[in-house]
């Protein structure tokens, strides 16, 4: 048995020996690989300490195109609590749509046919003459604005407002029966036109 042991031992050595000459011209490529398990681990990057992110202001937001007046306000910050609460409305969520900056709350009815989505959109550059829907008619001015309701491709029920001949504010419910839908899409937005420039 010990005569295997030492001619597998002799036949391992040459192998290796025969590998290490093949093939090389002793460049880096040749060179063995480093053993991972000894290596230095590289030093971790420094933390930054970076400043937090500003709160939402009433500054123009950046990409909002439009009209400078629209861009300088925050639609969740035109209605206040008082009104919010009198509407039965809760949340208000920031997003971007396209180009349109949103503000949405929820208001929860005893039923799913009761209950909506509803809305504060800001359109910088659509005006009134820009509204895309399925049926759009135009009711008496609302305050000191002409403004048009209109029936999405959704089904929901919409109150634009304008600002300017190229900018408006919508009003919009979603979801449920689309007459309360326009309920309260027009109790929103006789909320929102008096904060309206």
């Amino acid at each position: 048995m010990r005569r295997t042991g030492s001619r597998t031992a002799v036949v391992l050595v040459a192998a290796l020996v025969l590998l290490s000459g093949c093939g090389g011209d002793g460049g880096p490529q040749d060179e063995p690989a480093a053993d991972v398990s000894t290596a230095p681990t590289p030093p971790e990057a420094p933390e930054t300490t970076e400043p937090p992110e500003p709160p939402e202001t009433a500054t123009p937001e950046p990409g909002f195109e439009g009209d400078p007046a629209l861009a300088a306000l925050d639609p969740c910050a035109l209605v206040d609590a008082a009104g919010l609460a009198s509407l039965g409305l809760t949340g208000g969520e920031p997003e971007t749509l396209g180009q349109a900056r949103v503000c949405r709350y929820r208001f929860e009815g005893p039923t799913l046919t009761e209950s909506f989505t509803v809305s504060v959109e800001f359109f910088g550059t659509y005006g009134l003459d820009d509204i895309v829907a399925e049926s759009v008619d135009a009711p008496a001015p609302m305050g000191a604005h002409e403004s048009r309701r209109f029936i999405d491709i959704t089904g929901g029920c919409g109150i634009g407002i304008g600002v300017s001949a190229t900018s408006r504010v919508d009003a919009t419910a979603v979801g449920g029966d689309q007459d309360l839908a326009c309920e309260h899409a027009t109790a929103l937005a006789a909320l929102v036109e008096p904060a309206l420039p």
